[in-house]
């Protein structure tokens, strides 16, 4: 008798122990039911907080990069040549032979060559990307690159050219007629030509170029 009632508290034990079992697998099913509706509501979060698809932040294609010459949008040029300015003078202008003549803005190609150096030098300084080997290619190659095609595109060239159609650096660098840029990327991006000289432009420079031969030939 007592092997029986043995027997039977073990059947006993053994069938509770599989209703655990059970309810456990079930408990664990639903838990992962639960996090498959989680992961699927944070991806619709995401999609509906993230820019339209291909775009980034600013409206600019995915791994896309911008354009001085496919310029459309009046204000991000002038955003960009006001920038583009900024880093003339900060660097740019820094170095020997980096002279520009007093209407590099007016030259579509040459605003093209000096922007993509200015953002080849951010992305070789700055950001997750940035490396040494990235600043060593920007001094190498593409500074120097753009300094020989900027000096033959507009080096013997002057504002007074652009009517129908380095710098004398004492201190701080400076950049010819960058109080231009503004009407240059309005024109630029409304009408792809570039607005003619004003006589107060012509003035600074005729008075820019003037002091640049005079610093070529100290």
């Amino acid at each position: 008798m007592a092997g029986e009632d043995t027997t039977g508290r073990l059947a006993r034990l053994a069938d509770r122990a599989g209703r655990q079992a059970d309810q456990a697998t079930r408990r664990v099913g639903e838990v992962e039911t639960l996090l498959h509706q989680l992961a699927a509501d944070v991806a619709s979060l995401a999609r509906l907080l993230a820019p339209p698809p291909g775009d980034d932040a600013e409206g600019t294609p995915a791994g896309a990069v911008r354009s001085w010459l496919g310029a459309q949008d009046p204000a991000g040029a002038r955003a960009d040549l006001t920038d583009l300015a900024r880093w003339l003078a900060a660097v740019y202008l820094r170095y020997g032979g980096a002279a520009l003549p007093s209407c590099w803005a007016w030259h579509p190609a040459v605003v093209e060559e000096l922007w993509w150096l200015r953002n080849a030098h951010r992305a070789a300084y700055e950001g997750e990307d940035a490396s040494w080997a990235r600043v060593a290619d920007w001094h190498d190659r593409a500074r120097p690159g753009v300094v020989a095609r900027v000096r033959e595109a507009a080096g013997e060239c002057d504002l007074s050219r652009h009517v129908t159609g380095g710098a004398a650096l004492r201190g701080a660098p400076v950049v010819a007629l960058a109080g231009a840029t503004d009407r240059i990327a309005e024109h630029w991006t409304t009408t792809r030509q570039t607005p003619e000289p004003t006589p107060e432009q012509l003035t600074e420079a005729t008075e820019h170029d003037q002091n640049q031969r005079r610093t070529s030939h100290r």
